[in-house]
């Protein structure tokens, strides 16, 4: 029970931490503010034994730091074969079922869709990646994790709304 609460206070923290950097004034600001974050949901994910989502979750800052090298630049395809292949090492070695292997999809998914680097295929890979967290989140107990991804959900479909199909019905 105890791991249970310390891993809720943890989930606490990394979603105040992450809608904190929202506000942040440049990306650089942004990012270091949601690499915090993730660090602190990777031990929320430590103290509910949720390991393979905790590998995922530094598997995926690296990939971020990685992408963001290239800033505007296309994404060499080695970057995108070297996270997936990571993330697949990780997965097998943490296998605990069919539910461990839900992160490995959500961020593969996630990063074939940022590789891509078209932004209504991201904001669609956000909304499925949403949609695979809340149902993980429930089954492992994070339940401070799962009202952060209830808000990633809202605002991704808010955004999706806004820039792909508000904007295509405007301009007709």
């Amino acid at each position: 029970m105890l791991n249970f609460i310390i891993a809720q206070v943890f989930g606490g923290f990394a979603l105040i931490i992450y809608i904190i950097s929202f506000y942040k004034d440049t990306k650089k600001q942004l990012l270091k503010y949601q690499i915090f974050s993730s660090l602190l949901y990777i031990i929320q994910y430590i103290f509910l034994g949720a390991y393979t989502v905790c590998l995922m979750s530094l598997i995926c800052i690296i990939r971020n730091s990685i992408f963001s090298y290239y800033d505007n630049q296309k994404i060499p395809v080695h970057s995108l074969i070297f996270v997936i292949i990571l993330m697949i090492i990780f997965s097998i070695f943490t296998f605990d079922g069919f539910i461990s292997l839900l992160p490995m999809f959500e961020s593969i998914m996630y990063s074939v869709a940022l590789w891509g680097g078209n932004l209504k295929t991201i904001r669609l890979a956000e909304i499925v990646s949403c949609i695979i967290y809340i149902f993980y989140n429930i089954c492992v107990g994070a339940y401070v994790g799962l009202i952060g991804t209830i808000i990633e959900l809202v605002t991704a479909v808010i955004a999706f709304y806004k820039f792909n199909i508000k904007k295509v019905y405007s301009t007709k």
